[in-house]
């Protein structure tokens, strides 16, 4: 004898119910998953001193921006209107997954950073630099840079 088994009822379609998740960013609706607190969190520092904690955060984002692995819409109001131009043109290292070795953060003056480190990938450390500013709408990535490992060292 078969036996059948129970069907649940589906529920009512809700379009507009999370409607307030999204955003519009030049055209586009992008959907912030994103999580709200995080101990590396993407939400800038107010003013004062800038965190390593934010800078690994905001590097590794544009790192993996800059690879194709996270929309580069998600960088907007991190970067500056100028670097968030670069990186939605270029995405030269498609598919390499970074890794943020070190991160050495040093002050330029009382608004401004520059950081130095590397970012590993396969067999392969790469140089970045950076730079933080401090302006009105808090800190924000101003500069940004991979240096590309020569190919003979000799």
């Amino acid at each position: 004898m078969l036996s059948t088994a129970a069907l649940k009822p589906l529920r009512g379609y809700e379009p507009l119910r999370d409607l307030h998740r999204f955003t519009e960013i030049g055209g586009q609706l992008v959907l912030d998953l994103m999580p709200a607190q995080d101990s590396l969190s993407l939400v800038p520092p107010g003013p004062g001193e800038l965190t390593a904690g934010h800078v690994r955060a905001v590097l590794k984002a544009i790192l993996e921006a800059h690879t194709g692995r996270r929309p580069v819409s998600q960088l907007q109001g991190l970067v500056h209107p100028r670097l968030y131009r670069r990186l939605t043109v270029s995405n030269q290292l498609k598919g390499v997954r970074f890794a943020l070795n070190r991160v050495r953060i040093s002050p330029v003056g009382p608004d401004a950073y520059e950081v130095s480190g590397a970012a590993g990938a396969a067999s392969r450390t790469f140089g970045l630099m950076a730079r933080f500013e401090l302006g009105e709408p808090g800190w924000r990535c101003t500069y940004f840079d991979l240096v590309l490992p020569a190919r003979n060292r000799g």
